[in-house]
């Protein structure tokens, strides 16, 4: 991989009113609160559902003329500590944000949605600036010491808590000698998108159609992912205007059923609809006539044969019926409260079976993995310079 410093555009406001989730993990609710903040990331990343009657240019513009957004003074590689906590235990991960080459050594692994991209494109072609990350994992168990003992060594430039626990550190590292280490230690490293497919697919737009050396490179995240501070779930699904208990008998046909009260971690595909669990497990006749001889991934059994064969969904009807989301409890209470119909809950990704995968050049269907935790965007924006 080629990463390189930059000069960031950073929030002279308080940090913890200008940092989001990833636009696409954002419920309606934070969405509301973050919006209300004096100068937040969203209102930049998600126009599509903005009302100040602006567009992102223009606010971008008011913000840099109003001092709310400035040039950093000096080329950096920014350095983020992220703590959290698993059963009261505190767990830690490195990582770097820089500008990387696009087109360089980076591998895709999940199909994407063409309106995502034409999105994502449309928006940062009208800034002229990425404002948000994409998430790259290095299959380095070195790369996180190496950034940890750097970190060691830097003053904390500013830090903040995100709602759920997370613990954020950032650093900027100026030290060339430091950044050339850096940029040796992935020369030879192969890099995985693990979040941010859609934005990536849009920057390569961009870079093949206008020609453009600026999007040339995109802002980007980079970890190990071996660590103990990376965790990959499934992305769970909501559905919507279908009824699973009045489609069990195509159900059956396809899939063994085992109704619990309860769910277990035993890496099995469920669903829950009516405050039931249903651990479906596929037919071997149903794989292999769907399949063939190749070993399908979780999601691919949920699309193929739950969605397409027992459902009879199409392709534009699973987009307009079907929503994902990031937390199983979030899902569960979303049936609860009748926001959906029943949900599909995904199990946990083992890293070596991930890896595995992607070195085969394997795509999985979209929204098949969830890395955790994730990289708030606000943290520093990669701006066309003035």
């Amino acid at each position: 991989m080629n990463v390189k410093e930059f000069k960031p555009y950073l929030f002279s406001c308080d940090i913890r009113d200008v940092v989001s989730p990833p636009f696409d993990t954002i419920t309606p609710e934070q969405e509301k609160k973050l919006r209300s903040a004096k100068c937040n990331i969203t209102t930049l990343s998600m126009p599509e559902s903005g009302n100040t009657g602006m567009s992102p240019k223009k606010i971008l513009e008011k913000w840099l003329k109003d001092h709310l957004v400035y040039e950093y003074s000096r080329d950096v590689i920014i350095i983020l500590k992220q703590i959290f906590y698993i059963n009261k235990e505190a767990v830690s991960r490195y990582g770097i944000i820089s500008l990387l080459q696009i087109n360089g050594a980076i591998s895709a692994h999940e199909n994407t949605f063409d309106k995502q991209v034409r999105e994502r494109q449309e928006i940062m072609e009208e800034l002229q600036a990425e404002p948000e990350p994409i998430f790259i994992v290095i299959p380095d168990n070195s790369f996180d010491k190496l950034i940890k003992r750097y970190a060691s060594d830097l003053e904390e430039k500013f830090k903040f808590e995100e709602p759920r626990g997370v613990e954020n550190y950032v650093y900027f590292l100026d030290d060339p000698r430091r950044i050339i280490r850096i940029k040796e230690s992935l020369e030879n490293v192969q890099g995985i998108v693990a979040d941010g497919h859609h934005r990536t697919q849009a920057i390569k737009n961009l870079e093949a159609e206008t020609g453009d050396s600026f999007w040339n490179y995109a802002l980007a995240y980079t970890t190990s992912i071996y660590g103990n501070g990376l965790m990959i779930g499934g992305v769970d699904r909501l559905v919507y205007r279908l009824n699973f208990e009045e489609n069990l008998n195509r159900i059956k046909n396809l899939f063994d059923i085992y109704t619990e009260k309860t769910m277990e971690d035993d890496g099995c595909i469920r669903v829950y609809s009516r405050g039931l669990f249903y651990r479906l497990i596929p037919k071997e006749y149903a794989i292999n006539e769907t399949f063939g001889p190749s070993k399908p991934l979780s999601t691919e059994i949920i699309n193929r044969i739950l969605f397409e064969n027992a459902f009879g969904l199409s392709r534009e009807e699973m987009e307009t019926k079907i929503g994902f989301i990031y937390n199983t409890t979030d899902a569960i209470n979303a049936v609860d409260s009748h926001e959906c119909e029943f949900a599909v809950l995904i199990p946990p990704w083992h890293k070596d079976d991930f890896l595995n995968l992607t070195m085969q050049n394997r795509i999985f269907p979209q929204k098949s993995t969830y890395f955790y935790p994730k990289i708030p965007s606000g943290i520093a924006i990669y701006c066309r310079p003035s």
